[in-house]
Order: structure tokens, then C-alpha cells, then sequence
């Protein structure tokens, strides 16, 4: 492990402990998913975070274990500790199940507290065989299933919801064979945030494309669908599944995208009143069939609306998404309450559209450098997190992780806001992410 640190008596004082890999912008929830698991079992809780990097000073936490075994190869080979990648959420899934470390310590807080709980972004791949290590979320296997691009569109075509026409090739070299249109649009099989997708106009954006895949996905079909030129919005969903037959939509915001990566989200949705009834039945639709296969939380969908008039599904998100936070915070309902009542098989209360509503706007977004190999020469925490829901037109940005490191990939930072207008927050929320990133980082040069 690159770094980590962990109380001495943490098998054998008065706490009880979870894990989270819930971090960075979801960090405050937290605290909320501690005073709910109190409120439980009233026992004093406390959290572990694992992350793929250390944070920097004004996030240290009290116990953390770092799990990226990939970057410490890369540091022993290079000589060099000053390099970080942040990993995907699925592939520190992957990791925290088969870590001897974690297992070892999960036995002695077994031993102690009976049971050990495990927060985390997304539940795809974990594969935790020790029945006392309970996941705070949807079941993985069905989280897996539903994460697979080729499952979205088989999803989306057998409930009879028009899509974004698709082709799935077997393999790169079926691909090179038969696609003989450009562009196209392409997804690997297991991405997110538009991470490991890609708009493609030439053989050479395919190489390289292909090239910069994660093993797992060089070895997956490949999706590939109309290259779509008119789109003028990208709405994303939030909702949630509580029981078999109940789905309730939370929020619709619109996705802030740098070419196609997900960046963030601004609240409330400007797409006009029929697109937003569509949205809801699509995604209404959608709940119902994950839940009659036994999903159960949060999940998501990403839609592109065109000049033309239509309004895609393009991506199911089986998990909490980017936004998780922002609606949190800003809805009547107590959602991490409602989260933790649907895993414990508690009374779930009446809920509708109206109750995660709000009457004014939110933004948030990634502060991702444009390049890779990106120096970060400033780490900061401005103002609070919670501020800009309690005062309107205030706002909040961090660096996570400490500087003079070199980012390979990943996401350091973050920037939120709110305002009484959609045009003022994105106009802030551009202008000023702009001006963060340029004095953030750096291009390493050494």
C-alpha cells in the first residue's frame, strides 16, 4: 500500500467501523451515512476510507488505507513516488475484495461488531465471500449485469424505448472489417463518465482508442452507434427503486460534457416540458424492469436530446451517480435515511417528484486538467460544502490530493455552486472551473 494510517486500537476500541469508498465530492454525505447507521444500531460508528490516493492536509481523514496496486508497480519501476492515477470505483471494488489487508482487518472488526458495512460509489465487482461484510447498496451481481453497455441497449429495446441505432461488434478486428461509415460514436463495454468512449472520424482515432483500453475492455465487444451532430441537451435522471412495484424519479439536471466526458450537472434541467414528462415514464420504465430483477437504490440514465425532436436513452447507470451529492443535500427527504431504510427492509415512506424538488439552481463539476501527465501545484478547500445550499450564490472548490504530484488519470478537484437562475450558475460554474484549472496544473516536463 502506498500510504495509509489506521488507529492502533481500532480492533478493540469502543467503535464500530464501516468502510466507504465514497469520497472526494461525496466526502460530507458521510457523516450522514454515520449518524444513520448510529441511529440503527446505536453503537458509535466510525469510517474507514479507502482510497486509490492519499488526500492532501485539508482532507486527511482519521483512518484511511490507500489501494492502487498498479501505482505502486509504477512507482517501484520508475523510482518515483510523485505519480498518481485515481482508479476507476469498480476497479478499487476489485481490489478491496481481494486484498489481504482488507480482509485480515475486516476479520478482526468482525470479531469485534459482528458485522462490517461497505459504502461505495458503485457495487460493480465486488465479490465479497464473508457474509458479515454487508454492501450499503444494490445487489452487485445485478449492478454488474446492468453496467455492461451491450445491456443498456438490450434494456432499452426490450421495453420498446427508441434509441440511438447501435451495432455491437465482437472485436476490434470484427469492427475494422464490417464498419465501414465514419464517424461513429464507441463505447467499450464497461465505462462511465464517458471514460473509454469516444467520437470516431478516422482509422487512427480507432488505434488510438483502442490502444488506451483497460485490459478488461480490450477483451469485451465493442458498441458502436450513429454519430449523432444536432444534439442540443444532455439530460441525466436520478431515480430510485424502493420496492418491486414502486420507482420515483428524484431529478433531472442536465450534464455539463467536455466533448463527450461527463463533467457534471446543472439543476434544474432546461429541456422543455414534453422531454422532461418523456424522461420520467423512460425512466420509470426502466426502474421497474432493474426492480423486478431484484435491484434495489438509486440509478440513473443519460439522455441526448436533437434539433430534430428526438430524446435518447444512451447510458443506464445501475448506482448513485455525479449529482448524488447536490440532491442530497438539497431535497425535503432525507435521502441517505430513505437509502438506508430500503437496505434494512425498513418502512419506506410515501415519496414523490415534488419532495426532491427545490427553487433554485445547482451546479457542479469535475476540475479535471485537460491533459494527462498534469502537474497539480495548488491544493486548496474554499468555503463550505453545504453553503451553497444554504445560502444562495455561494460556492465551494477543492483540490483533494496534495501537489507537486503528477496525474496520469482521474479527478483531483471539485467546484459547486447555486444561483437563482440556470444561466447565472452555468455561466459561473464555466468561467470560473476555467480559471481553476489553468492555475492548478501544470504539464509535468521533467
Amino acid at each position: 500500500m502506498i500510504k495509509s494510517k489506521l488507529s492502533p486500537d481500532i480492533a478493540t476500541d469502543e467503535y464500530y467501523y464501516f468502510f466507504t469508498m465514497l469520497t472526494d465530492r461525496f466526502i460530507p454525505l458521510i457523516d450522514m451515512w454515520q449518524k444513520g447507521l448510529e441511529k440503527r444500531f446505536e453503537k458509535k460508528f466510525k469510517p474507514i476510507y479507502i482510497l486509490p490516493f492519499y488526500h492532501n492536509h485539508f482532507f486527511e481523514e482519521e483512518n484511511y488505507i490507500v489501494l492502487n496496486e498498479w501505482l505502486e508497480d509504477v512507482h517501484k519501476q520508475m523510482n518515483r513516488t510523485d505519480i498518481m492515477n485515481l482508479i476507476y470505483p469498480e476497479d478499487l471494488n476489485k481490489q478491496f475484495s481481494k486484498s489481504s489487508e482488507i480482509k485480515e482487518l475486516s476479520e478482526k472488526l468482525i470479531k469485534k461488531q459482528g458485522k462490517v458495512f461497505v459504502l461505495s460509489f458503485s457495487n460493480v465487482w465486488f465479490e465479497l465471500d464473508n457474509p458479515n461484510m454487508v454492501l450499503l447498496g444494490p445487489d452487485p451481481k445485478i449492478a454488474a449485469l446492468y453496467d455492461a453497455k451491450i445491456e443498456h441497449y438490450r434494456t432499452f429495446e426490450k421495453l420498446g424505448i427508441e434509441t440511438v441505432p447501435t451495432t455491437v461488434y465482437n472485436d476490434v478486428q470484427e469492427l475494422v472489417d464490417k464498419q465501414n461509415e465514419y464517424p461513429f460514436f464507441i463505447s467499450a463495454m464497461y465505462s462511465s463518465g464517458g471514460i473509454e468512449s469516444k467520437a470516431i472520424f478516422t482509422t487512427q482515432d480507432l488505434e488510438n482508442y483502442y490502444s488506451h483500453l483497460r485490459e478488461v475492455n480490450k477483451n469485451e465487444p465493442l458498441i458502436v452507434t450513429s454519430y449523432l451532430d444536432d444534439v442540443v441537451l444532455a439530460p441525466n435522471s436520478s431515480g430510485i427503486i424502493t420496492s418491486e412495484n414502486d420507482v420515483t424519479v428524484v431529478c433531472i439536471s442536465d450534464q455539463i460534457l467536455r466533448d463527450n466526458r461527463y463533467m457534471g450537472n446543472i439543476y434544474p434541467s432546461q429541456a422543455h416540458s414534453e422531454y422532461i414528462e418523456q424522461i420520467k415514464e423512460m425512466t420509470i420504465s426502466v426502474g421497474m424492469h432493474l426492480a423486478k430483477q431484484g435491484f434495489r437504490g438509486l440509478f440513473g440514465i443519460d439522455f441526448l436530446i436533437t434539433k430534430s425532436g428526438k430524446c435518447y436513452p444512451v447510458d443506464l447507470n445501475p448506482r448513485r451517480q455525479g449529482g448524488y451529492y447536490c440532491i442530497a443535500m438539497s431535497s425535503k427527504i432525507d435521502l441517505i435515511d430513505l437509502e438506508l431504510a430500503i437496505i434494512f427492509d425498513e418502512p419506506i415512506p410515501k415519496i414523490s417528484y415534488e419532495d426532491f424538488q427545490v427553487d433554485y439552481c445547482w451546479a457542479h463539476s469535475k476540475l479535471t486538467p485537460y491533459h494527462p501527465n498534469m502537474r497539480i501545484i495548488d491544493e486548496f478547500s474554499l468555503g463550505s460544502p453545504s453553503e451553497p445550499f444554504k445560502t444562495i450564490g455561494a460556492t465551494f472548490k477543492a483540490i483533494y490530493y496534495p501537489k507537486d504530484n503528477t496525474l496520469m488519470v482521474g479527478n483531483p478537484g471539485f467546484y459547486l455552486t447555486s444561483g437563482n437562475s440556470y444561466e447565472e450558475v452555468k455561466i459561473r460554474i464555466f468561467e470560473e472551473t476555467e480559471e481553476i484549472i489553468s492555475k492548478s496544473y501544470e504539464l509535468y516536463e521533467g
